[in-house]
């Protein structure tokens, strides 16, 4: 059986985050349930920060490969994504984590700039499967 795979044209709109969430719901069912949740959260943030700052349509790719995910997010913006220091007085009101969330929750992540398209791609290495003892 060939790992899930796939990709996903979405919206600059609002309701991109869920349509990417049902689309990986449905990639990841046979993932365990902690790991499928932790995909679907950073899928979420990645789309919901493509189109608060990205421009035009955000694509998802996900490819799967031993026991991990690899997720990516393009847009045409081609600026990368701005950390905000972690701080209570520093961070706005609402949002400003989320790269933080990619640090915490990843084996890996950056960004590029799109092979074909102008803009840039966030990817994300996330693992699917519980690591070996160590």
């Amino acid at each position: 059986m060939d790992p899930p795979a796939g990709s996903l044209q979405l919206p600059s709109a609002p309701e991109a985050a869920a349509l990417a969430r049902t689309y990986v719901r449905g990639l990841g069912s046979s993932w365990p349930a902690d790991r499928l949740d932790t995909v679907l959260l950073l899928v979420s943030e990645t789309v919901t920060n493509a189109v608060r700052y990205g421009h035009g349509r955000v694509e998802l790719e996900l490819t799967c490969s031993d026991g991990s995910v690899r997720i990516e997010v393009s847009d045409a913006n081609p600026d990368p994504p701005t950390r905000h220091p972690l701080s209570s007085e520093s961070l706005p009101a609402v949002g400003g984590l989320g790269l933080h969330l990619l640090d915490a929750l990843t084996d890996a992540w950056g960004t590029r700039s799109r092979r074909e398209l102008p803009g840039k791609t966030v990817w994300l290495a996330v693992p699917v499967t519980a690591h070996p003892p160590g």
